[in-house]
């Protein structure tokens, strides 16, 4: 009978060290779990910056090309009327000037159409590895990859610019070209960033046989 008893009271001792042992173990492992994602978190969201940043730059870029490529191939035809050459009587070109309703015209469509694709990204996918998020350079590109979403918004400008480059002799290249700059508002994880990017497309060329006309030759670039 007494040994029956010791039995189980020995029993019930290890049943009971084993479930302390099962708690402190858990809670060991929930400290180290808090803590791994306190550090991730501590660093994470730099590199999340700096790569969602980098990404919101590219979708810009892409936008603004994207956006003049498809207003110039809309209506290439009226582009004839873009630049209006005015000549001397010897046949020189003494002034170069735009077409000021077209030219507002493909300023507004530009524009638009920028805003719109960046307006559109109200979900865009950040994808990173989870050893990127340490910070930890042995680790940069490893581990499955985390899916973030920001959602982006743009405010555009843009300017004409005319550009004229010597050639060869007596000829020069004439050159339209559209600046368009984007200031791009992000929302991830909660926290709000800015950024900017700008890029320069011609939209126009042509060669230009004699002198360069001097009501450009004065105006800066």
């Amino acid at each position: 009978m007494n040994k029956h008893k010791k039995f189980f009271k020995t029993k019930k001792r290890c049943r009971y060290l084993l479930l302390k042992l099962t708690v402190l173990v858990a809670l060991c492992c929930l400290v180290a779990f808090m803590a791994t994602a306190f550090f991730i978190d501590k660093n994470a969201f730099g590199i999340l910056q700096t790569i969602s940043t980098d990404k919101a730059k590219n979708v810009a870029m892409q936008a603004i090309n994207d956006s003049v490529s498809t207003v110039i191939d809309s209506d290439e035809e009226s582009y004839k009327e873009f630049v209006d050459y005015r000549y001397d009587k010897d046949g020189n070109i003494i002034s170069v000037g735009t077409n000021t309703n077209l030219t507002n015209a493909i300023e507004g469509n530009i524009l638009d159409g920028v805003v719109k694709r960046i307006d559109s990204q109200s979900r865009c996918p950040v994808k990173i590895p989870i050893g990127t998020l340490t910070g930890n350079d042995l680790l940069i590109g490893r581990g499955p990859a985390i899916t973030f979403y920001m959602s982006l918004s743009g405010n555009a400008r843009s300017g004409i610019e005319n550009l004229f480059e010597s050639t060869g002799i007596n000829q020069s290249r004439h050159q339209i070209q559209i600046r368009v700059e984007v200031d791009i508002s992000i929302i991830l994880a909660g926290k709000s960033m800015t950024t900017s990017v700008e890029n320069t497309i011609v939209i126009g060329e042509t060669i230009i046989v004699g002198q360069i006309p001097e009501s450009y030759v004065r105006q800066p670039q």
